[in-house]
C-alpha cells in the first residue's frame, strides 16, 4: 500500500512537472510570435526612417530632456522600492534601509529588462532574501504582494482616467464614451474589492501555490495607493522624452502609455522590447517617425539599460560577497573543529598521565 502511495504521488509529480514544461512551451512560442509581429509592424512603419536619421534626432535631444528623465527615472526607481518595505511590513519581518533599496532597485532592474523566463525578478529576491534569512514561504508572500501592488496601481489609475475624462478617452481609443465610463466602473470596482477583502476575510487564500492571508486594510491602501503614484511616475519618463509635435497632454498620454505598458508585460517579451514601441506607435501616431524612433532608443537606455548595469554589478558583487562569507564561514568551523580535537588530545594525555602517576 505504501508502495503504491509512493507510486502515485510520483505519477502526480510527475504530470505536475510536465503540464509546466508544457506552459513553458507554449508562453515561449506565443512570446516569440509576438516579438516577431511587433518588429514587422515597426518595420513597416519605419521603413522610410535611416539610421543616420535617428542618430541625428540623439545628437541634437536637448540635454535638459535627458537629465530630467534620468531624474525622473531615479524616482520612479525609488517608487517601486516601496513596494518591498511595505511587503515586508506584510509578512512582519524587518530588514535594513540599504538591504530593501538593494533588493528591490535589483529585482525590478532585472525583470524590467531580462523577462519571466530566463531571470526574472522573483528570481532575483528569492536568492537576495534567501541570504538574509528569509523562508522560501515568506519570499514567496513578497513577491506575490509586489505583483498584485503593480497590477492595481495599473487597474486604478486606469479607470480614474476613465471617469475623469471619458470622452477625451473614447476618441483616443476610437470607442463609445459609455463603453469607457463602464470600463471605469469595472476598474476601480477591482480596487473596492479588493478592500473589501482586505477588511473583511482574515483566513488564507490560495494564489501562485501559496495560502496567504490579505493584508490589513491599511496596508492595502497604501498598497493601491503606492502602485498608482508610481504607474503615474513611469509614464513621465518616456513622455519628457517625446517630441513636441505629439499634441497629446500629459493627462491624453497616459492612458495610451498604461496601455503600451500593459501589453507589454503580458507579451511576455523580454523587457517588452518591440511590443511596447509599437503599441506606442499605433496609438499616438507621431508625425515625426525619426524623433519618435529616437525617443524610443533613449527611453530604453535611460530607463531599462542604465538601471540594468548598474543592478547586475550589484548583484554581482553581492554574490561575491555570500560566497566569501560562506567559505570563511567553514575556514572558521573547520578551525574551531581543529581545535577542539587537539583540546580533547591534550585532555587524554593529562589524564592518562596522571593514571600512570596514581599507578
Amino acid at each position: 500500500m505504501a508502495r503504491q502511495g509512493d507510486d502515485r504521488r510520483g505519477q502526480h509529480h510527475m504530470s505536475r512537472r510536465s503540464k509546466w514544461r508544457l506552459l513553458d512551451r507554449v508562453a515561449l512560442f506565443t512570446m516569440a510570435a509576438v516579438f516577431c509581429s511587433s518588429i514587422m509592424v515597426l518595420a513597416k512603419e519605419f521603413w522610410n526612417v535611416s539610421a543616420h536619421e535617428v542618430v541625428m534626432r540623439l545628437a541634437v535631444l536637448p540635454r535638459q530632456q535627458i537629465l530630467f528623465a534620468t531624474g525622473l527615472t531615479a524616482v520612479s526607481y525609488m517608487l517601486l522600492t516601496g513596494y518591498d518595505f511595505l511587503a515586508l511590513q506584510y509578512v512582519r519581518r524587518r530588514l535594513r534601509f540599504r538591504d530593501v533599496i538593494f533588493t528591490s532597485f535589483t529585482a525590478f532592474a532585472l525583470s524590467n529588462n531580462i523577462g519571466v523566463q530566463l531571470i526574472s525578478g522573483s528570481s532575483a529576491r528569492y536568492r537576495i532574501y534567501k541570504s538574509y534569512g528569509f523562508s522560501t514561504i515568506e519570499i514567496g508572500a513578497i513577491v506575490v504582494f509586489c505583483t498584485i501592488a503593480y497590477a492595481l496601481g495599473v487597474v486604478t489609475v486606469s479607470g480614474l482616467l476613465a471617469l475623469i475624462d471619458p470622452l477625451d478617452i473614447a476618441n483616443l481609443l476610437h470607442v463609445p464614451q459609455a463603453l469607457v465610463i463602464e470600463g471605469g466602473f469595472l476598474l476601480l470596482g477591482v480596487s473596492f474589492a479588493y478592500f473589501a477583502v482586505s477588511a473583511l476575510w482574515h483566513k488564507p487564500v490560495a494564489f501562485a501555490g501559496f495560502h496567504l492571508r490579505p493584508p490589513s486594510l491599511p496596508l492595502a491602501i497604501a498598497q493601491v495607493a503606492l502602485a498608482s503614484v508610481d504607474a503615474v511616475a513611469a509614464s513621465t519618463v518616456i513622455y519628457v522624452l517625446l517630441p513636441d509635435d505629439l499634441g497629446l497632454s500629459f493627462q491624453s498620454f497616459l492612458p495610451l502609455y498604461l496601455i503600451a505598458a500593459t501589453a507589454s508585460v503580458l507579451s511576455l517579451v523580454p523587457g517588452g522590447l518591440g511590443v511596447f514601441e509599437t503599441a506606442m506607435t499605433m496609438l499616438t501616431a507621431p508625425p515625426s517617425k525619426a524623433a519618435a524612433l529616437s525617443a524610443f532608443f533613449a527611453y530604453r537606455m535611460i530607463y531599462f539599460i542604465a538601471p540594468l548595469l548598474i543592478a547586475l554589478i550589484g548583484f554581482a558583487v553581492h554574490e561575491l560577497r555570500g560566497k566569501r562569507t560562506k567559505r570563511s564561514g567553514r575556514i572558521d568551523r573547520q578551525d574551531r573543529e581543529q581545535a577542539l580535537m587537539r583540546a580533547c588530545s591534550a585532555d587524554r594525555a593529562v589524564s592518562r598521565r596522571f593514571s600512570l602517576g596514581m599507578k
